[in-house]
């Protein structure tokens, strides 16, 4: 009699063994091929990004469009108007994963569009001889790619029109779904007819790879004749870095109080205004404590930032901003129990030559943005 127990066990021990390793050749040869995809697709996405990266020079003119034919005189009442305005998709239905909620895409193509007419009827409401708009979408895939730009524009018939890019990239990869492609800026608008415009470069916040997909910082300058004199009255559109490191925000700030020092010290009148995302060292803020769920802190832009002589104005008596950690309603439209963070960060600084009537921030609950409009009043002396 043969017995062959024995060899049949390792028989099947010896095939066992085989096939666990053919599956673990297979299971490896598929997680390398899915890493190598991935890696791939990585790389091709840099490559792309790179190739197509915004890259403007340190001076850019930019072209106002439309028509405006208000003279602009000293002694008179101007009126401005600041609004960080979101993108129209910042509303008091939205949470944003960068300032610690999960929404990556906040509105719908309707609700961006009821924003953005929110803004336009800001603008009509309070009648500004000079707007200052901040986070305003030409072709985004965040605001449904609704040209905001030419909506807000052809709502103000009577006034010109200057946009500078400050957010242009192929694709946004961060976020589910993904941030996809984004072209934004800052939008000026004037009852006046300016002289020039230009885009000023700001120190860039990041470098390589980020660079390819985040903002290029920049101020944007209109220059107005002031009838009966030599001198110009100079705007600046601002909005500086929110997300970067104490060096980078130094060196944007120093550019900014370099171009406004000089062209003070050339005789004009200047005004700067927009979301600094600083509060003004002057300004008292202690109605808005930090919260100890506060992922952002807001900068302080100290008094002594710029010569003697300057002018801060924020107004404190409503928050001009507050952190998109969570909506302020719910999709019912009823409000929220959760503390809110508030901030007072947008505004103007003002040469020693204007001066300042009033400065108010417009309470209107963050209902069409993330951020209050603010009204300054000032004369040209």
């Amino acid at each position: 009699m043969v017995y062959t127990s024995g060899m049949d066990n390792h028989l099947h021990q010896a095939q066992r063994a085989a096939k666990r390793r053919r599956i673990g050749r297979f299971f490896a040869r598929t997680i390398g091929a899915i890493f190598g995809i991935a890696l791939a697709a990585v790389i091709g996405m840099l490559v792309v990004l790179s190739a197509t990266e915004y890259n403007p020079g340190d001076f850019e003119s930019v072209s106002p469009t439309g028509h405006a034919s208000k003279a602009l005189n000293t002694d008179e009442e101007i009126t401005l108007l600041s609004w960080n305005i979101g993108y129209g998709a910042l509303g008091d239905n939205a949470d944003f994963f960068m300032d610690g909620g999960t929404g990556v895409i906040t509105a719908t193509k309707e609700r961006v569009e009821q924003n953005t007419a929110a803004v336009t009827s800001e603008i009509e409401s309070a009648s500004p001889d000079i707007v200052l708009l901040q986070e305003v979408d030409s072709h985004s895939n965040r605001s449904s790619f609704i040209d905001q730009v030419r909506t807000v524009s052809s709502q103000a018939p009577n006034m010109e029109s200057a946009f500078a890019l400050n957010y242009k990239t192929l694709f946004v990869p961060y976020g589910i779904p993904p941030y996809g492609e984004i072209n934004s800026g800052l939008c000026t608008l004037s009852s006046f007819a300016s002289r020039s415009a230009q885009r000023l470069a700001l120190p860039p916040a990041f470098d390589w790879p980020l660079s390819t997909m985040q903002l290029k910082r920049c101020q944007l300058v209109t220059r107005y004749p002031v009838e009966g004199t030599d001198k110009e009255l100079v705007v600046v559109n601002e909005h500086p870095d929110a997300y970067t490191s104490k060096e980078r925000y130094a060196a944007q700030l120093d550019e900014i109080r370099s171009f406004l020092e000089d062209e003070a010290a050339a005789g004009n009148y200047v005004v700067a205004g927009g979301d600094w995302n600083h509060t003004f060292e002057s300004v008292d803020t202690s109605a808005y404590p930090l919260l100890p769920t506060t992922g952002w802190v807001a900068g302080v832009l100290e008094e002594d930032f710029l010569s003697p002589g300057w002018q801060y104005a924020m107004d404190n008596t409503h928050p001009t901003c507050r952190l998109l950690d969570h909506p302020l309603v719910d999709a019912n439209g009823t409000p929220t129990t959760e503390p809110v963070q508030y901030y007072v960060i947008d505004g103007f600084i003002v040469s020693g030559n204007i001066r300042i009537v009033s400065t108010e921030t417009q309470d209107r609950g963050f209902v069409a943005s993330d951020h209050n409009p603010v009204v300054m009043k000032i004369v040209l002396e």
